[in-house]
């Protein structure tokens, strides 16, 4: 049993050993790696990407390709050459060493560059974007558009919610198109309005898209473009008979109650506009 003992724990310091020898470099460019080798013994070189050329100085090194993977062998001692690798993307240069003492060799060099979480796979970014996008969801407010009536053969933008965050106001939208061509949905000019002469309370119809009949009853609009910081919609084409969906973001702090106007490119000769208070 003491035998048995002995035996593991030497295989246990081999296999430490082996992994304290498994050197993990990133190779700036021009740097020349330095590779101590032994007679009878392989020194690995991982790469992590195809290896499509290889090219030692002198025959003394037995130099073989497998993969991402480059083996050498010394097949004498007292010579030492220079090694060329090529990746699928980089180059590499190695001096290889005479053969000296096994304690003293490289058994493996991991050359990979080191891999950097993807935004798109990160867990704390998932975490944080399901948290933006729920909260986004429990907060936005219905726009009632009930009185905005699709007609045939004319495009509808329909103002659909609003969410406001601590600094961007998102504005939810779907263009309808009953007419009979294709409509071309461009980002829409954005202004921000007040309406000195109204003779209804704004408040009164906060959240609210309006038609013509609340249009002439707040009057004129003083109005001031607003750039947005993002514009997207789903689909830039719009069939007849269907509907897309956009979204602009407008990075201000809005107070209520506001007007606000987008208009979109015309269809035919006129231009196609949804009004909201907020």
């Amino acid at each position: 049993m003491k035998h048995a003992w002995i035996l593991v724990l030497t295989l246990y310091a081999i296999s430490a050993s082996a992994a304290e020898e498994t050197k993990t470099r990133q190779p700036v460019r021009g740097e020349v790696v330095q590779v101590a080798t032994a007679l009878d013994h392989l020194t690995v070189l991982e790469f992590g990407e195809p290896v499509t050329m290889a090219a030692a100085g002198s025959s003394a090194f037995q130099i073989e390709r497998h993969d991402d993977k480059v083996f050498i062998k010394p097949l004498k001692s007292g010579d030492s050459t220079d090694l060329f690798i090529w990746t699928a993307s980089r180059r590499f240069v190695y001096e290889l060493e005479p053969p000296g003492e096994i304690s003293n060799m490289n058994f493996a060099i991991d050359s990979r560059l080191p891999m950097k979480p993807s935004p798109e796979t990160s867990p704390h970014l998932e975490d944080v974007a399901d948290l933006m996008l729920t909260r986004a969801l429990l907060g936005a407010e219905r726009v009632d558009s009930s009185s905005i009536a699709n007609e045939k053969g004319r495009v509808t933008v329909r103002i659909e919610h609003v969410f406001q965050s601590r600094s961007t106001m998102y504005i939810h939208y779907s263009v309808t198109n009953l007419s009979h061509q294709t409509y071309r949905i461009s980002d829409p000019v954005v202004a921000e309005a007040v309406a000195p002469q109204a003779t209804i309370s704004l408040l009164a119809i906060a959240r609210t898209q309006l038609d013509k009949h609340l249009l002439h009853k707040v009057g004129e609009l003083r109005e001031r473009p607003i750039s947005p910081v993002r514009s997207e919609f789903s689909k830039e084409h719009v069939k007849p008979g269907e509907q897309v969906q956009g979204v602009i973001a407008i990075r201000e702090r809005i107070a209520t109650p506001t007007v606000f106007r987008l208009t979109f490119g015309p269809q035919g000769s006129h231009k196609i506009q949804a009004v909201m208070v907020f």
